[in-house]
């Protein structure tokens, strides 16, 4: 039976139990606001599968997923990898997530041998400030205990919040904003006791997940699932750069180029403190305003 995840360890969430050499189940669940399974975990999920097949020195360099059926809460998911190469320097793996007989997710995803080569990146914004010097959610929701919907208070004084997050322009929630564009730092603190790079990589796609696509609604509406915004993950994509450590504070800088038809698109750089660029998202989103 899996069980419904409390958010006070993130390994534990990546945890899956080996039912054949290339077959696993997860023994965790976590909902997110529409009662359905988080895009994040399962995008997690997945990777973790998929490196648990991939020998120690390959490092996942990209991910691509469909989220192709809302999952169910109450029941576990089966995650079935396919070896579909394993090169010089390169390994590809193709993930299947299955509830109950049917597919509800699938991802292609790389790992790559380190080797020396070019090296550049895009610099960290400027002017950002730092997140000493910014409010969490909390302290958000009792600042602004008369400006908050009460709906968006309660889930902002969560204390089953895994991730913490500091919004660098918390204005943005409170009206529609003149440019598509939201940064805010976040960590994931319970990630400290991951193992290694791998695992950090994995919980780094999950923290990827979240507040990726509300983005793209920014200039139209509350940017976050509610009485007045149903959201829903289409698909993601991620690039890895460079080993990043979740439990330290990450600047996730995030645009949508483009919102139409139902449908926006998000994406988002991440940054270590120190300015390292550690990894790039993509998502696409259903956006329908609830009636």
């Amino acid at each position: 039976m899996v069980q419904q995840w409390d958010g006070r360890s993130a390994p534990e969430l990546l945890a899956l139990e080996r039912l054949d050499r290339d077959l696993f189940r997860n023994r965790f669940n976590q909902k997110n606001a529409n009662e359905s399974l988080f895009g994040g975990q399962v995008l997690a999920q997945a990777l973790t599968a998929a490196t648990h097949t991939i020998v120690p020195e390959r490092m996942v360099h990209s991910l691509h997923g469909y989220f192709l059926r809302a999952g169910r809460a109450a029941s576990a998911v089966i995650y079935s990898v396919d070896r579909t190469r394993d090169g010089g320097r390169f390994s590809t793996r193709r993930v299947i997530a299955v509830q109950e007989g049917e597919p509800i997710f699938h991802m292609e995803c790389g790992f790559h041998a380190h080797e020396e080569g070019f090296d550049h990146q895009a610099a960290l914004p400027a002017g950002v400030p730092g997140p000493e010097a910014l409010h969490d959610l909390p302290g958000l929701a009792e600042a602004w205990a008369d400006r908050l919907p009460g709906w968006l208070r309660a889930r902002w004084q969560a204390p089953e919040r895994p991730i913490e997050v500091k919004p660098v322009e918390p204005e943005l929630f409170l009206r529609p904003a003149a440019e598509a564009r939201r940064r805010m730092w976040v960590r994931l603190p319970s990630g400290a006791s991951a193992t290694g790079p791998a695992e950090h990589a994995c919980l780094l796609a999950y923290l990827s997940d979240y507040w990726l696509a509300g983005t793209a609604a920014l200039p139209h509406a509350l940017p976050m699932p509610g009485p007045a915004l149903f959201m829903a993950s289409l698909d993601h994509a991620m690039w890895f750069h460079r080993p990043a450590r979740v439990d330290d504070w990450l600047l996730f800088d995030t645009e949508s180029p483009s919102a139409q038809a139902g449908r926006g698109l998000a994406r988002g750089l991440l940054f270590a403190r120190d300015g390292t660029l550690v990894a790039t998202a993509a998502q696409e989103a259903l956006l329908r305003p609830r009636r």
